[in-house]
């Protein structure tokens, strides 16, 4: 675990704390897919069939505000996720209906990946996702409650993130 390390320095210092552990987020598709998309060529990834819930960035922001305003959440450790499991292909064709067209998903090699990532990223982050991504293929991910109890209304869906996102992804724009 990435951050296992900074929880145990937090548990040891006796402050009052919340850890809030947000799943895949919904705007990493700004990173890993928007240039292609607005190129119009196909998104090449890895591991297409691997199953995440992305999580809106809104709702971890909400509930980061909530948590810090609001009394009880003390000792509080939540998972955050979106509300549903799509394979990272599906995800792109979120996106593409969103923009009301198909876009094309073509598989890449874990090397590929790898070879790709490499100077954009730590290679233990690019392990990490890769071993997450092939233990994630054929199974559903992993879903909690955690936004909408803490919240009270349903977390975001990534066809609302999409919709919402839309001119970040079109041709022409000069994305974020």
């Amino acid at each position: 675990m990435l951050h296992a390390d900074i929880e145990r320095l937090i548990a040891t210092t006796g402050l009052e704390s919340t850890i809030i552990r947000p799943g895949m987020f919904a705007s990493n598709s700004l990173a890993w897919w928007a240039s292609a998309i607005r190129a119009g060529d196909v998104v090449r990834w890895p591991y297409g069939a691997a199953e995440t819930a992305p999580v809106d960035d809104r709702d971890i922001a909400a509930v980061a505000a909530r948590t810090l305003h609001q009394d009880g959440h003390a000792g509080g450790d939540y998972v955050l996720t979106g509300p549903e499991s799509l394979t990272q292909a599906a995800q792109v064709g979120v996106i593409g209906d969103a923009l009301g067209r198909r876009i094309a998903f073509e598989e890449m090699t874990p090397d590929e990946f790898q070879s790709l990532s490499a100077g954009t990223a730590p290679s233990s982050v690019v392990d990490m996702l890769l071993a997450a991504w092939s233990a994630a293929v054929g199974q559903p991910a992993y879903i909690t409650t955690a936004v909408a109890d803490i919240l009270g209304t349903a977390p975001r869906t990534l066809r609302q993130w999409a919709a919402d996102h839309t001119t970040t992804f079109a041709e022409g724009s000069e994305g974020s």
